[in-house]
């Protein structure tokens, strides 16, 4: 009986200590998508230094501009994987953070053939390797994010109807 109510308050332990981590990713992303719409400000800074620089200048600040949102779009893609918990999360973040590095700081051919042969390799991935499973519970979480925008926009419907 004692062994059976060790068990008992393990699992229990074990259960809260889940709970408490999914928690903290759930901050974390809140924190991360925080940290990206306080630094799209800068975005707004660089297309205005883009058209106001000469031409040389002008490349320098783009690729600057370029790197900074796709950090952006990396730091997003990582709130995704911290709530999301899916191979296809991990796999976006990635493709992402190859794209960015081929892009931005790709300098010399052999770096941007290996950075091509990795996003195909990715995309190997994507379609070869993930199971059947995963491809149907991404579609799941799709057709649920997508029936609650509806059910948010039929209810502002509704709000506004009764406003009127």
């Amino acid at each position: 009986m004692k062994k059976y109510r060790n068990n008992i308050k393990l699992k229990n332990l074990k259960s809260k200590i889940i709970s408490g981590v999914m928690w903290l990713e759930t901050l974390l992303a809140i924190f991360m998508i925080t940290s990206v719409l306080i630094s799209s400000k800068d975005l707004i800074s660089f297309i205005i230094q883009i058209f106001t620089l000469d031409a040389i200048p002008s490349y320098d600040m783009f690729q600057k501009f370029l790197s900074h949102l796709l950090l952006l779009v990396i730091a997003l893609e990582l709130a995704l994987m911290l709530v999301k918990h899916t191979p296809n999360s991990v796999v976006e973040v990635m493709l992402y953070a190859i794209a960015r590095k081929m892009l931005v700081y790709g300098s010399s051919a052999l770096e941007i053939f290996l950075g091509v042969l990795s996003l195909a390799g990715i995309f190997f991935i994507k379609k070869y390797l993930f199971s059947e499973q995963d491809k149907k519970l991404e579609e799941k979480e799709s057709f649920v994010q997508e029936l609650s925008v509806d059910i948010i926009e039929e209810t502002n419907i509704v709000s506004n109807k009764t406003a009127e």
